[in-house]
């Protein structure tokens, strides 16, 4: 009974795929991972809605493919803090790498007190050449020596930060990068962002994927033609990227008649963006006094506005207003 139960999951695992679907796909682990045969950096938004990077840094396949994983909300200060931590080391207090960065949303993350001690645990049965190094990318500020507005200023270009760790810490060492960020800091369209950046002196570095959060329209009907998840399906010779640029959201206006996703090289299903979660707070932050005495601090010494979410009375009040749904 097992038996049959088995070949009959693995029958429809492979099944053909439902008429007006892409052909039959790898797994999308599989399918990220391929991409660094021909890229140095794979580039994905969103890392903090659904499982998709936690699976991914478990599978046995990622170390020794992946050197590098370079995150968003990391003070590039504390890197040996960081280096220390993921590598092993007898850390008291990782927080500070997420806590102390520019972006005060980054403190209350879930997502990275998870990704690093995910990445410290993997890390403890990889031999030195296969271990993962964790980066951070944004600017190497000290919270302590900033009094007025004017103290802030230096540290305000994050995207100069991410393409300088990318460069000396990545692409001139000849190594493999997994990044995650905000999808502005990724799309190859020759933006401002830090991929774009990077692209100029490094063309076709980058493989950048975006993750679905939702058609702008038809959004039911085109979500029945991705079929089951997760998937992650190529942009180019793909219905998708067949689609005009108005069913993705965008965040500029292209000429009418523009097709695929702007930027983008492919595109993560992790099921209907009805069903997504939106990541939780961390109750260790919520809980600690003395940080959020410290992030009134920092809003006052940089005349943050009332309704600022540098307050964190205001993100906390933003928040209770959020629905557990990333869309309710």
């Amino acid at each position: 009974m097992r038996l049959f139960l088995a070949v009959l999951a693995a029958l429809t695992l492979s099944a053909a795929p439902a008429t007006g679907q892409p052909n039959a796909r790898p797994d999308p682990a599989a399918a990220l991972l391929a991409a660094f045969d021909t890229h140095s950096i794979v580039a994905k938004s969103s890392p903090d809605v659904g499982p998709f990077v936690f699976d991914l840094i478990r599978d046995p396949r990622f170390p020794g493919r992946v050197n590098d994983i370079v995150v968003e909300c990391g003070n590039t200060r504390l890197q040996p803090l960081l280096d220390a931590y993921t590598g092993g080391g007898d850390v008291p207090d990782i927080s500070h790498v997420w806590r102390d960065t520019t972006q005060p949303s980054c403190g209350f993350s879930t997502f990275y007190e998870q990704l690093f001690a995910l990445v410290r645990q993997v890390n403890t049965t990889q031999p030195a050449a296969r271990k993962i190094r964790v980066l951070a990318a944004d600017p190497p500020i000290d919270w302590s020596r900033v009094h007025t507005p004017a103290n802030l200023e230096p540290f305000l270009d994050r995207d100069a930060s991410i393409v300088s760790v990318v460069k000396t810490q990545v692409l001139q060492k000849g190594r493999k990068a997994l990044m995650l960020f905000g999808l502005g800091h990724l799309t190859h369209d020759g933006g401002s962002g830090a991929v774009a950046q990077i692209e100029r002196e490094y063309p076709g570095a980058a493989y950048v994927i975006a993750d679905h959060r939702g058609f702008t329209s038809d959004n039911a009907r085109l979500e029945r033609q991705l079929g089951s998840w997760p998937a992650l399906v190529p942009l180019q010779g793909s219905w998708l990227g067949a689609l005009e640029t108005t069913y993705f959201p965008v965040n500029r206006e292209y000429p009418p008649g523009t097709r695929g996703y702007p930027g983008v090289d492919a595109y993560l299903y992790e099921g209907p963006a009805d069903l997504l979660l939106r990541e939780p707070l961390s109750a260790r932050a919520v809980l600690d006094t003395d940080y959020l005495t410290e992030l009134r601090r920092r809003a006052t010494a940089i005349d943050a506005p009332p309704d600022s979410i540098e307050w964190p009375e205001t993100f906390f009040a933003r928040e209770r207003t959020s629905g557990v749904l990333l869309r309710g």
